[in-house]
C-alpha cells in the first residue's frame, strides 16, 4: 500500500512538472526576453528525472525485478529514457535545442502512461517465463533506450525536412532575427 501510494505521488509529481517545462519551453520560443525561465525548466527536467527514477527504483524494490514488464512500465522507462537523453547535454554544459523535442516527447508518453486508457496494465503480475531471465536487466532496458534514441532521431530528421520543404518553397515567415525559434530551427541561415 505504501509503494503504490509513493508512485501514485510520484507519477503525478512527474507529469505535473513535465507539463510545467513544456509550458515554460513555450513561452522562451515566443517571448525572447525571458531567458530567466529556460534555465529553471532545466531544474524542472532534472526534478522530472529523479521523480521517474524513485517511481521505477520502488517499483524495483517492490516487485523483484525490473519494471520493464508491461506497456506501463515500459513506457515510464522510454520517458526516463527520453529525460537522460535531455540531461546529458546540459550535464556536459553544451547548450543544445534538443530539448524541443525530448520535452515534448516525454510528456506525451508519460501522459499516455499515466492515462485512464491503462489502468488495469500499472498492476504488475508474475513475470513470464520469456522474462524470467538475467538478460531482462541487459536487453529490454538497452533496447527501450535505443528506441528513445530512434525517437528523437526521426523527429530530429521530420524537423529538418520541414526546414528543407521551407527553403525550397520559400514559404513567408517573419520572426524576428533574435529569436530563440528561429535559432532553434536553423532557420537564420534561410533567411538571408
Amino acid at each position: 500500500m505504501i509503494f503504490s501510494t509513493f508512485e501514485h505521488i510520484l507519477t503525478h509529481i512527474s507529469v505535473s512538472v513535465v507539463s510545467i517545462v513544456i509550458t515554460i519551453h513555450l513561452i522562451t520560443l515566443l517571448v525572447d526576453e525571458i531567458r530567466e525561465l529556460y534555465y529553471s525548466s532545466e531544474k524542472g527536467m532534472i526534478t522530472t528525472f529523479f521523480c521517474i527514477t524513485g517511481l521505477l527504483v520502488s517499483r524495483w524494490i517492490f516487485l523483484g525485478h525490473l519494471p520493464l514488464s508491461n506497456l506501463y512500465e515500459s513506457l515510464l522507462f522510454l520517458s526516463w529514457s527520453l529525460t537522460i537523453i535531455h540531461i546529458i547535454p546540459y550535464l556536459k554544459k553544451k547548450k543544445t535545442l534538443l530539448n524541443l523535442i525530448t520535452v515534448p516527447s516525454a510528456l506525451l508518453i508519460q501522459g499516455f502512461a499515466t492515462s485512464g486508457f491503462l489502468t488495469e496494465v500499472h498492476q504488475s503480475t508474475t513475470l513470464v517465463p520469456a522474462l524470467q531471465s538475467q538478460w531482462l536487466v541487459m536487453h529490454v532496458s538497452m533496447m527501450i533506450l535505443a528506441y528513445a534514441a530512434l525517437l528523437c532521431g526521426s523527429l530530429l530528421g521530420v524537423a529538418l525536412l520541414v526546414i528543407t520543404f521551407r527553403k525550397i518553397t520559400k514559404i513567408p515567415f517573419k520572426i524576428k532575427k533574435n529569436n530563440l525559434l528561429n535559432e532553434s530551427f536553423f532557420l537564420m541561415r534561410f533567411n538571408t
